[in-house]
């Protein structure tokens, strides 16, 4: 079923792409308020990593909201954050979860991708995103999903690269005027 539903998802990527009506902008890390991140989950080791570079935000008066795409078939409540399965999505791709449904409309500042490789399911979130500014690892082919990527083969790395990066993005106010 799973694959089926992937299929199709992939069948409807591109023409949500050339649809999407969204201003992508990269935003002020100072004037940011709202940061969206969206990530694979696997295991705990990946969670002390998530919940430090989270730390990080917050600590800046940053509000972050979290969604994890579970594999597995069992949803883990020990980790804390928002999450959904394949259950959540139709055999023809559609989101069924509010939650799911919610985080997609919401409007971040900036929507962080914290999985160095990608699915359908995830790249329709990120296709369907209202976010300004889409971050995520620079994954072949997937260059149309994000307005900054960063190349990095560990989670650990690509978390440091976003944060030292990102905290530098600033745009100036005669750019906004003009």
């Amino acid at each position: 079923m799973l694959f089926f539903t992937n299929r199709i998802i992939g069948f409807q990527l591109p023409k949500l792409l050339k649809q999407s009506t969204v201003k992508r902008q990269t935003v002020n890390y100072e004037q940011a308020e709202r940061i969206g991140i969206l990530v694979t989950l696997t295991d705990h080791e990946k969670q002390h990593t998530i919940d430090d570079f989270i730390a990080h935000f917050t600590a800046d008066h940053k509000e972050v909201q979290v969604l994890c795409y579970d594999r597995r078939r069992a949803r883990n409540k020990i980790f804390g954050y928002l999450q959904f399965t394949s259950k959540d999505v139709s055999a023809f791709g559609r989101f069924k979860a509010e939650h799911l449904i919610d985080f997609v409309n919401s409007r971040f500042d900036y929507l962080i991708h914290l999985d160095t490789e990608s699915n359908e399911v995830l790249d329709k979130i990120l296709t369907l995103s209202q976010a300004k500014c889409r971050i995520g690892c620079d994954i072949d082919d997937h260059h149309s999903f994000y307005e900054l990527m960063f190349r990095a083969d560990s989670l650990y790395d690509l978390c440091e690269l976003i944060m030292r990066y990102v905290r530098l993005v600033s745009t100036s106010t005669e750019a906004k005027t003009s």
